[in-house]
């Protein structure tokens, strides 16, 4: 997942000294939609805000699910034509410019990848791109992903999430890496839902 990607969040030592490098987010991504929450990732029609660092880490895994298609949009459109071309899978994944949001249909699976909300601004998105019953996600958990949720729920979307599990489950796949056993999460994910005093 690390070579796909371009980047690493995990490194493990081999058994003759050398280091290998390990992309968790997908694999973490997939399982808090499907085991956590439910959600049937196949034959679904998604859009991928972002084409940075995050949206790499998620995307071909994202495809490994089963997800049909995946249209890719960000500000910088180059950079959402070169994480198509490393995908290399023309028949399911395009790109399309962030000014033609408004027409370019709806989707039953939106994952928010850019840093918009932890940089405070907004997306500016269209109610049109949420399908009847869509799932909306943000990487971004806490205040960070509040924007993106209330858009989400705005616009009807059937279900929204924010990317604590995604974090959770990351965190339990270099867990498991690591130490060869893998922890469980819930526990852990609803200590986290826990609101602070």
């Amino acid at each position: 997942a690390a070579m796909r990607a371009g980047s690493a969040n995990v490194l493990t030592r081999l058994a003759d000294g050398r280091l290998a490098a390990h992309n968790t987010d997908g694999a973490g991504l997939v399982r808090d939609l499907t085991e956590r929450h439910g959600a049937d990732l196949r034959d679904r029609d998604m859009l991928l805000l972002g084409a940075g660092g995050a949206a790499r880490g998620v995307a071909w895994s994202l495809l490994d699910a089963g997800v049909a298609s995946l249209t890719i949009v960000n500000r910088t459109a180059a950079t959402a034509d070169a994480l198509a071309d490393a995908i290399g899978e023309p028949a399911r994944v395009r790109t399309r410019y962030w000014q033609d949001l408004a027409d370019i249909g709806s989707f039953d699976l939106i994952i928010n990848a850019t840093s918009a909300g932890v940089l405070h601004q907004s997306l500016g998105l269209p109610f049109s791109l949420v399908g009847t019953r869509a799932v909306c996600y943000d990487l971004a958990y806490g205040a960070a992903a509040v924007p993106f949720l209330a858009w989400a729920q705005a616009a009807d979307a059937h279900r929204s999430f924010d990317g604590l599990g995604m974090l959770v489950e990351t965190a339990a796949d270099a867990f498991e890496l690591w130490h060869g056993q893998r922890p469980d999460t819930e526990p852990v994910y609803q200590a986290l839902r826990q609101p602070t005093v």
